[in-house]
């Protein structure tokens, strides 16, 4: 019998309005700089020796699907919602890169790929959303090669940003729940009922090892996103500005709110 909570989040990640909503949160011109950022270094450690596919899994509006392809890489963009792949097919021939990217429907906790299909895998700031992060994580380690590459990116739940969360939560009387895997936010959206896990970075490492896979570099993200919360242009530029800073000279992974795992398969 199925998780009625498990059904209930596939109900909302499917549907549009969650979507739109991200689209207008992080899909912007200042974001678009620190990725282009991110992506030159990520891709600098992949080689495009046998012009390998990069699994994008959770592919969202294809934005980093985008990034891969004008990188060099040919792309396979999975995600569970109908809706949003439409949209990143549009985004796809807005930017011209439609011959290096194909897209599927599928869920990433029960993917249709063969063990080690896929040499590279991308799953950025998805595994957060999905309840069973076993599962996925499972999958994910299923359908990579042996020496292939995972590059995982999760928020931080020991970043600065999560502790005063925590804090500020106290007092409004927020209702969290702390897991091994992090802690959880459940919050109620026009779309449906949202899971929100801020990672335990040591237990995801551990869960990694556990399927075979080493931990090559732990490099931060974002140092915080609070520019999605503020509504004065000014101070979410310097927000934005400084995450900039952070990720290119100060480097501090331990107490970034994004926290960025690239990952190699060895059995």
């Amino acid at each position: 019998m199925l998780n009625p909570e498990l059904t209930d989040i596939t109900k909302t990640l499917e549907k549009p309005d969650l979507h739109e909503e991200w689209i207008k949160s992080y899909r912007i011109k200042e974001n678009a700089l620190f990725y282009d950022d991110v992506f030159d270094k990520i891709c600098f450690t992949l080689s495009k020796d046998g012009n390998p596919t990069i699994l994008d899994a959770g592919c969202g509006s294809g934005a980093h699907s985008v990034r891969l392809a004008k990188r060099g890489f040919n792309v396979l963009g999975i995600d569970i919602s109908k809706y949003i792949l439409e949209k990143a097919k549009s985004n796809i021939r807005l930017h011209n890169v439609q011959n290096k990217i194909q897209f599927s429907c599928e869920d990433i906790t029960s993917l249709p790929y063969e063990n080690q299909s896929f040499k590279y895998i991308l799953c950025w700031g998805v595994l957060m959303h999905i309840p069973d992060i076993n599962q996925a994580i499972a999958e994910l380690t299923r359908v990579l090669k042996k020496s292939g590459t995972l590059i995982i990116e999760e928020g931080n739940m020991h970043s600065l940003q999560s502790f005063l969360t925590r804090i500020k939560g106290i007092f409004e009387k927020r209702t969290t729940k702390k897991s091994i895997a992090g802690i959880e936010y459940w919050k109620s959206t026009t779309a449906g009922k949202l899971l929100t896990r801020e990672a335990n970075i040591i237990w995801l490492k551990k869960k990694l090892k556990e399927h075979g896979c080493v931990i090559k570099k732990h490099i931060p993200g974002q140092f915080t996103e609070l520019y999605t919360k503020g509504k004065i242009e000014i101070t979410k530029k310097l927000l934005h500005y400084f995450n900039r800073f952070w990720f290119k000279y100060i480097k501090l992974s331990t107490i970034s709110y994004g926290a960025i795992l690239i990952v190699h398969k060895v059995k």
